[in-house]
């Protein structure tokens, strides 16, 4: 097939466009599709110093350098961050990927810094898998979650970007829907404006990029980046999240544009009213061990609350 726009020989077709797209035009699509979504939804108004969380995977790794060659145009500079979890399970996962974002750090030219979850705060994933009585990808989560926010106000970030993209939207609002879970619907935002007691925004550039589009574009772009999944995916996703997830896909293969449409029209007239419902007014508490927020009614953060479990254990 030929390029819809210049006639040349076509790499790339987006279905839910029917535009079929030469390397160099599929390119341009891709970045220019990131810089409308994020000038629409207002992502970077404010920014100065925008912090990659970078895991090694395609998402993270395409988000930075799409960040930095494209930071000129929002008046902002990129940084990066690797949180080193400590996973090996006979894989190296870890070191393997934290080999593969350094070179990319150093390949785009960002000042980074990485976390040593074992080195900084005394345990790994894998230490939690086997001593805490809690599910491991919860842990991984908390732990991701606590030290991104924290590794970004390190680096003197105002902005933190993660590469979430549309197929993880999707599954997420669905699942909301299906098991009736409000409060974190709500919360979902491409944008989400900083909470008490933090002093970072998050933003989620590539909400309603699908994940076969972002592999592609590093694909061609010639990106280092780790193929693997995290040895510990197939016990975050059961069979009910695995079924949802094939569901989708099967109603995207026969209607293309379905899995765009739920997450742009959740995010345009569903979730601001939730969030005025739900979670517009909700109070944030402050964790009484390390002074960051933390769930309402709770005086210890997760995080926190893991960490003491470890070191008991350990003690």
């Amino acid at each position: 097939m030929k390029c819809s726009i210049c006639g040349n020989e076509a790499v790339h077709y987006v279905p839910y466009e029917r535009l079929y797209l030469c390397k160099e035009h599929y390119a341009e699509w891709f970045e220019q599709k990131l810089v409308r979504n994020a000038k629409r939804y207002r992502m970077f108004d404010g920014s100065r110093r925008v912090a990659v969380a970078v895991s090694g995977g395609k998402d993270s790794t395409t988000l930075l350098h799409v960040l930095k060659k494209h930071e000129g145009e929002f008046g902002f500079t990129t940084v990066g961050f690797y949180i080193d979890l400590g996973i090996d399970r006979g894989t190296k996962y870890s070191e393997v990927n934290l080999e593969v974002v350094k070179r990319n750090f150093e390949e785009v030219g960002v000042e980074y810094r990485i976390v040593d979850l074992k080195g900084e705060y005394g345990f790994t994933i894998d230490d939690a898998k086997r001593r805490i009585n809690r599910p491991v990808c919860s842990t991984c989560g908390v732990v991701k979650r606590y030290l991104m926010t924290l590794a970004a106000e390190e680096l003197g970030a105002d902005t933190l970007a993660t590469a979430h993209n549309l197929d993880d939207m999707a599954q997420f609002v669905l699942s909301g829907y299906v098991y009736g879970n409000l409060e974190h619907l709500s919360r979902n935002s491409p944008v989400e404006e900083p909470e008490r007691g933090f002093k970072v925004k998050k933003v989620k550039p590539f909400f309603l990029h699908y994940e076969y589009e972002v592999l592609h574009y590093a694909v061609l772009m010639g990106y280092q980046f780790v193929y693997d999944p995290c040895p510990y995916s197939e016990e975050f996703r059961g069979v009910s999240q695995h079924k949802l997830l094939m569901s989708m896909k099967r109603i995207e293969g026969d209607t293309p544009g379905f899995m765009l449409n739920l997450v742009s029209n959740f995010e345009r007239n569903i979730r601001p009213m939730l969030y005025r419902e739900i979670s517009g007014s909700g109070q944030v508490g402050t964790c009484k061990i390390c002074g960051r927020p933390t769930a309402p009614g709770r005086d210890i953060c997760s995080f926190c609350s893991i960490k003491q479990k470890m070191l008991a254990v350990r003690g």
